[in-house]
């Protein structure tokens, strides 16, 4: 005979009668679409700032050797925080790529930091999609995400060559798209005062 497993976490006692579950007070997809704005709210509230500099953060390159944001500095950057199991992550990297191509003739850079825990899957990735611009893995996804303000993905940061954030994007988004390069190059092309 074989051993049975009692649920001694949730569910009436042996014998007991099962209490019916109570009804929500509003129709369920409009509970799920309060619970998502507010979220949004709080994750929106507690994502990078848009000022100060950016903080560095040791990273691992996908040849294994060490690397830091100050690496890519000296120059405007695009930085662009995601991981392999995010997939609206996954979903903009090619359009990334693309970007990187497109502001590369302006002096811009394009970096992808990875949060991801698995630096063989972020090479794997890379490989897969053809990514060829500068991804940096986070030595310690915790303490990066948290230095960066990225409590949400993707989050894109723009960072001057002075190493100031001058702006970021929560969410994904379509880079490639020729308004969106424009935005960037008025954004990260402004001449830098004089010090």
């Amino acid at each position: 005979m074989m051993p049975q497993c009692r649920n001694t976490v949730a569910g009436p006692a042996p014998g007991a009668a099962a209490r019916p579950l109570r009804k929500l007070p509003l129709p369920w997809p409009l509970a799920l679409l309060l619970t998502l704005v507010l979220a949004g709210l709080c994750v929106t509230a507690a994502a990078a700032p848009t000022a100060g500099v950016i903080p560095s953060v040791p990273l691992v390159k996908l040849d294994g050797s060490a690397a830091n944001l100050d690496d890519w500095g000296g120059k405007p950057l695009v930085v662009n925080i995601w991981a392999t199991w995010c997939p609206p992550c996954r979903e903009e990297m090619p359009s990334l790529q693309r970007l990187s191509e497109l502001l590369a003739p302006s002096g811009i850079g394009v970096v992808a930091l990875s949060l991801d825990d698995d630096h063989n899957l972020v090479r794997e990735f890379a490989l897969k999609y053809a990514i060829k611009l500068p991804v940096g893995i986070a030595a310690s996804p915790g303490s990066a995400g948290a230095a960066l303000g990225a409590a949400a993905l993707p989050l894109t940061l723009y960072v001057g060559a002075d190493g100031r954030i001058l702006g970021r994007h929560l969410g994904p988004r379509d880079w490639a798209d020729e308004r969106v390069v424009r935005e960037l190059k008025a954004k990260l092309l402004v001449p830098q005062p004089a010090r």
